[in-house]
């Protein structure tokens, strides 16, 4: 796998270079632009952001906002005129790239799963792409709900999110991708203390790894969710449904492949 390139309207292909950096992730980003005014001037939008001047060969790291870059809008008729996109928003740039706009004066947010505790009022928790996963309360005494009754339950790139039915304090968090834990992360967070603390079903990085190697595989968001018959049951699914009795210390398969 790599970069390559045509000249030809895709009749032949030239292989032009194979750096990781380029193919991050490729089920997510990954995407080529051309220049609009020069055609040996590339970008790829990866986890970071890519430009090569030399028509693919050699590329160098531009620094956008946020990371996990998706999407590019270059001017037509002006290069240097650019809109970008990533998980953290849209920016802007005059200048090729060289500095952008901020992704802090707008509201984006991309939520996976909802859901909410059995307080009163309840509280409603979700898990942002990339940007934490956050707990609102339905209601405040004061009749207004501010940032200071928010707050980040764990942190989050994708996934379910389950709260402890007997304790809001605890959460659990399907974190995908993001810190602590990386690929395949679990996250059970405890309120009380503001401590993470990673309870993967198995502690495996499964980041660019076939199938096949993998003792469990896990999708991109997998369930979380308490047993509505005893709350200290907690199941989570990948290519087997797994439960725990003891809050994800440890875990067993209860379903065949």
């Amino acid at each position: 796998p790599g970069l390559y390139r045509s000249d030809d309207f895709g009749r032949t292909w030239e292989f032009l270079t194979d750096d990781q950096n380029l193919r991050y992730r490729p089920w997510y980003y990954m995407h080529v632009f051309a220049d609009t005014q020069n055609p040996d001037t590339v970008y790829v939008n990866n986890l970071s952001m890519w430009k090569s001047t030399d028509g693919g060969k050699n590329f160098t790291e531009i620094a956008t906002p946020h990371g996990d870059n998706h999407d590019l809008w270059i001017d037509p008729h002006d290069n240097q005129r650019m809109i970008q996109s990533n998980d953290g928003g849209a920016n802007i740039s005059f200048n090729g790239g060289a500095s952008w706009s901020t992704v802090y004066n707008q509201f984006t947010a991309q939520f996976y799963h909802v859901a909410t505790d059995n307080q009163f009022p309840y509280r409603v928790y979700g898990t942002q792409q990339d940007n934490s996963s956050i707990s609102v309360p339905s209601d405040t005494t004061c009749g207004a709900i501010a940032w200071s009754d928010c707050y980040a339950a764990g942190t989050g790139e994708s996934g379910y999110i389950a709260v402890h039915p007997d304790d809001p304090n605890i959460v659990y968090v399907g974190a995908v991708g993001s810190s602590p834990g990386g690929a395949g992360a679990l996250q059970r967070y405890n309120h009380r203390s503001g401590q993470i603390r990673l309870i993967n079903v198995w502690p495996q990085a499964y980041g660019g790894m076939g199938a096949g190697d993998l003792k469990y595989r896990f999708p991109w968001t997998y369930p979380i969710l308490f047993s509505p018959h005893d709350s200290n049951i907690l199941y989570t699914c990948g290519n087997h449904v797994f439960r725990s009795t003891d809050e994800g210390t440890s875990w067993e398969p209860i379903s065949p492949d």
